[in-house]
C-alpha cells in the first residue's frame, strides 16, 4: 500500500523594488525589500510579489526614506506569463499623476518586481486589460514588452 503525504509549501522569499531618493531629494534609484510569497508556481509568485509591492513599503521602511511612486489605488487585476513574458495588467490608476521621473520609477517597480521571479525575463504592462503605448504625457514606453537594463536605473 502507497500513503502520500502532502507536506505543506514553505512561504519563499521575494524582491519587490522601491524607490529611494538621495538627501536633496534630485536623483533616485531603485531599492529592493523582502517580502514573503508562497512557494507557488511563476505567475502566483509574481502575482503575490506585486500586490505587495503596490502595498508599499513597510513604516520601517518609510523611515528609511523608501518610498513609491506607484499612486495609491493603484490595483493588480491579473497576470499571465507566456514564454517568460509577465503581463501585468493593472487598474488606469498606474498612469495618474506624477513627472517624467514620477512615470520611469514606477515602471522600474514593477518591471524589477515581476523579473525578480525565476521564469520572468521581461514585462508587459497593460492599463485596464488594454496595450498603452506610452504612459502619462511624457510618453514612457509601454508598448512593447520591457526587460530590465544592464544597470540599474536611476530617475
Amino acid at each position: 500500500m502507497l500513503i502520500l503525504r502532502l507536506v505543506p509549501a514553505v512561504p519563499r522569499p521575494v524582491e519587490v523594488f522601491f524607490v529611494h531618493y538621495d538627501p536633496a531629494g534630485r536623483s533616485g534609484t531603485l531599492v529592493s525589500a523582502s517580502r514573503t510569497a508562497s512557494a507557488g508556481g511563476t505567475s502566483v509568485r509574481v502575482e503575490e510579489a506585486l500586490r505587495a509591492l503596490l502595498a508599499g513599503p513597510t513604516p520601517e521602511e518609510r523611515g528609511h526614506g523608501i518610498s513609491s511612486e506607484i499612486p495609491e489605488g493603484t490595483a493588480l487585476r491579473g497576470v499571465q506569463i507566456l514564454r517568460g513574458v509577465a503581463a501585468v495588467d493593472l487598474t488606469s490608476a498606474f498612469s495618474r499623476g506624477g513627472g517624467s521621473s514620477s512615470m520611469l520609477a514606477r515602471v522600474w517597480q514593477v518591471v524589477y518586481t515581476a523579473t525578480e521571479v525565476r521564469g520572468v525575463s521581461a514585462v508587459q504592462i497593460t492599463l485596464d486589460g488594454r496595450r498603452v503605448q506610452a504612459l502619462g504625457g511624457e510618453g514612457v514606453p509601454i508598448g512593447a514588452p520591457l526587460h530590465r537594463p544592464a544597470a540599474v536605473p536611476t530617475f
